[in-house]
């Protein structure tokens, strides 16, 4: 089974969610994520807050070294997609084929509500969020 985590630049969210769900050590369980548009992430691999997340966490080995971009072949090759938000259902809806599972989590990048201040904050209650979603998916797919 393949879960597949879709957001805008591949260098916060879905890779925070990546990297989490591939630490739950689930057997037969591939996890991948993307982005619908990662020629706008600036180039870096990750996003640093990204980085310190799962510096803490202990949860480097567990992310892709790097981004990618979100295409056809990907989405078609995975059994459930994430989606980060709705426009990134949007990008992807005529690529899901019928029967595919997909869920979205409306979870907002950080970059685009909150000053510099508090984006230590904001990506904490993010990975909260990200971790009881991913757990709550994992539960229901009976993969917990």
């Amino acid at each position: 089974m393949t879960i597949h985590f879709i957001c805008t630049g591949n260098i916060y969210r879905s890779r925070l969610a990546e990297a989490y769900c591939a630490s739950k050590g689930v057997p037969g369980l591939h996890v991948l994520s993307s982005g619908i548009k990662t020629a706008l992430n600036g180039g870096i691999p990750i996003a640093p807050y990204a980085a310190n997340v799962l510096r803490a966490y202990g949860l480097e080995r567990f992310a892709a070294p790097s981004w990618q971009q979100t295409t056809m072949a990907l989405v078609r090759a995975s059994d459930i997609l994430v989606f980060m938000e709705l426009e990134h259902y949007h990008f992807c809806r005529d690529w899901i084929s019928t029967g595919q599972r997909f869920n979205i989590w409306d979870i907002p990048d950080v970059g685009s509500r909150v000053g510099t201040a508090e984006i230590r904050t904001e990506v904490e209650r993010t990975f909260a969020v990200i971790r009881r979603k991913t757990d709550m998916l994992l539960t229901e797919l009976g993969l917990s």
